[in-house]
């Protein structure tokens, strides 16, 4: 759900497919976007994860 959750906000924020494929080439090969993208990921998978226990009461 958390890597789901990160590729709907590129989407959202770039709905032009053939810009997002332009754009790819340039920060797949960048180590900098890529361990930004693990970021974005980490953050939606906190987020999920604490959305799940929310409602647990113990």
């Amino acid at each position: 759900m958390a890597i789901k959750l990160s590729r709907m906000a590129v989407k959202l924020t770039q709905p032009d497919d053939g810009v997002r494929q332009k754009l790819r080439a340039e920060y797949e090969s960048e180590a900098d976007f890529l361990i930004s993208v693990s970021s974005v990921v980490a953050t939606n998978f906190a987020t999920v994860a604490a959305a799940n226990n929310y409602w647990r009461t113990d």
